[in-house]
Order: structure tokens, then C-alpha cells, then sequence
């Protein structure tokens, strides 16, 4: 969207010299200056959002400039500056506190975009604040490769590799259960491990309580509201996958989200923050053996509600 009469070459230099002496001035300046050159633009032009979505960002106004950047993608920002919208917004959501939803934004960058390093950067340091300093390395290496004078081959094989340290691990895991099914998130398998199914939920954050970690979890990874939960248990889970052994202190609830048990019994959810998706399956199959589920605890606990 352009306002009458707007030339486009001479705004983005326009801009470009805004920037450029940026550093040092007020923010009631900058402010007043980016006004000025944005005067041409009508308030809802997605650049004009993006813009004032960067100063916000610019000054530590990361709460801001987040509402302002989702603006500017939903009302079309092109590139290069939508390029630049996905990764600013996710730093902000890192920033406030959000690596999940950073992530979310991140994962599907594409490959061939001239900011895809610096999608992935991101990404790595969103995987760091989400306690996954494994993965985070490993995108950060494979980022790093392509651009070494030597090593590449090794380097690449090596971030493939990597796993996380032991650790003992507390976690929130959801129960939800409709008609004689089960929600579950599926991981494929591989070479070195069968598919398997988990409880919906994730880590819970030092100073966080167990339930708000269930309620978070299920909003950043599902986009979905908790109505109500009670825990039934706590219980451990040790495992090994064939990669990585595995010690979990997980915290059971039993969860009622109108949004994910109205999803219907043959859909599938994508995890926003990953390659996995949720979907329901039939308990008595579970019970019988047709695919692990982890923590077994929660199966247990999902044929008696």
C-alpha cells in the first residue's frame, strides 16, 4: 500500500538516512523525525508499520514494536522488509520472554533467503533461552559451515551429532482425552529409534510453577487456551531413545481446552515451534503396545478419566 504520489526509491533512501544517524539521538526526536518521513504514508501502510515497529525495537520497546510487526506481516509487508519483520519479531518475542514463539516464527525460514544465516542465528539463540542448548549449537554450526575455508564436512557432521549432556528435567505434560482417545505428539522415527508418542506440554522454566508451565506450554506450541486442570501425579520417566538417555521429573495434568477437543478425531495440529504435530489416538491401542507413549504414566492415568 503507497499513498498517492509516493515515490519508493526516494523514501527507502530516505529511511536509509534516518538510520544512519539514529545512533545518539533521542527518542522523542527520533520519533518526531521518523514522522516526518513517513508523513507520505497512510498510519496502516505495512512499511510505515514496520518502521515504527524498528524504532520501538530500536529503543528497548520490544512490547511495543511487537503488536506493530505483526501489523506490518498481516498487512502485507514485501520483501526485503518482510524478510527483516519475521526475524526482528521473533528477537522481540525472545526479548520478552517468548523463545517458543520466536522459534515458531524461525523455524520455517527459508533456506534460500539472503537473511537465512541470520534467521537461523536467531534461532539459536531462541533454542538457548528454551533450555536446548543441543540444538541450539547444532543450528548455529550448520549456519556457521558453509562459510568455513576448510572443515566444512566435519563441522556439519559433528553439529549432527551433538546431544545434550545429562540432566534431570521438569516438565508439564497435558492429558487430554475425548471419546475414548487420547492427545498425543508424534516424533518419527530413524535409524536408531521407533516413532513415538508424548503428552503435550514442555519444560518448566526456574521460577515458574508447574501449572502456569502447562498453560504456556500449551499456548506456544498449540496456540491453545486451558479451561481447566488438576494434577493427578507426579512422575519420573527415564529413558533412552537410541541418542540420548533421558531423566524426566514430569508433572501429570489433566487438561479441558474446548479448542483442542473440538479438533477432529482424524486432524492433525502442527507444534508451532517444530516438525512435530499432535493428534489423537484410540487408548485401548496405546495400552495394547501399538506405539510407545511417554510418560507411561500418563496413559495410565488417561484410560481412568
Amino acid at each position: 500500500m503507497n499513498g498517492p504520489g509516493v515515490d519508493r526509491d526516494r523514501l527507502d533512501a530516505t529511511l536509509g538516512e534516518f538510520w544512519d544517524r539514529a545512533d545518539g539521538a533521542t527518542p522523542e526526536l527520533l520519533a518526531s523525525e521518523l514522522d516526518r518521513v513517513l508523513a507520505s504514508l497512510p498510519a496502516n501502510d505495512p512499511v510505515a508499520l514496520f518502521e515504527r515497529a524498528s524504532l520501538s525495537d530500536y529503543l528497548g520497546r520490544e512490547a511495543e514494536a511487537i503488536p506493530l510487526y505483526r501489523a506490518a506481516l498481516d498487512a502485507g509487508l514485501p520483501d526485503p522488509q518482510r524478510g527483516e519483520c519475521i526475524i526482528q519479531l521473533a528477537s522481540s518475542l525472545r526479548n520478552v520472554g517468548d523463545p517458543s514463539g520466536a522459534m515458531a516464527l524461525l523455524h520455517g525460514y527459508p533456506a534460500d533467503h539472503p537473511l537465512a544465516d541470520a534467521a537461523r542465528a536467531f534461532e539459536a539463540l531462541a533454542l538457548f533461552d528454551d533450555q536446548k542448548p543441543a540444538p541450539a549449537l547444532r543450528t548455529a554450526l550448520r549456519a556457521l559451515a558453509p562459510h568455513l575455508p576448510a572443515y566444512r564436512r566435519s563441522v556439519e557432521r559433528y553439529a549432527s551429532e551433538l546431544v545434550a549432556g545429562p540432566r534431570i528435567r521438569a516438565i508439564a505434560v497435558a492429558v487430554i482425552v475425548r471419546d475414548g482417545f487420547v492427545l498425543a505428539e508424534e516424533y518419527a522415527g530413524g535409524p536408531d529409534r521407533p516413532t513415538f508418542l508424548r503428552a503435550p506440554g514442555g519444560g518448566i522454566e526456574f521460577g515458574e510453577e508447574a501449572s502456569s508451565a502447562m498453560r504456556r506450554e500449551l499456548r506456544e506450541e498449540l496456540a491453545a487456551v486451558v479451561d481447566e486442570l488438576r494434577l493427578l501425579t507426579v512422575a519420573e520417566n527415564i529413558f533412552d531413545d537410541g541418542r540420548k538417555r533421558g531423566h524426566e521429573i514430569a508433572y501429570v495434568f489433566a487438561v479441558r481446552s474446548q479448542s483442542l477437543q473440538a479438533l477432529p478425531l482424524d486432524a492433525r495440529l502442527p507444534v508451532l515451534d517444530g516438525d512435530t504435530t499432535v493428534g489423537w489416538y484410540r487408548i485401548d491401542d496405546l495400552r495394547a503396545g501399538a506405539t510407545p507413549f511417554y510418560p507411561a504414566a500418563a496413559l495410565d492415568l488417561a484410560a481412568e478419566i
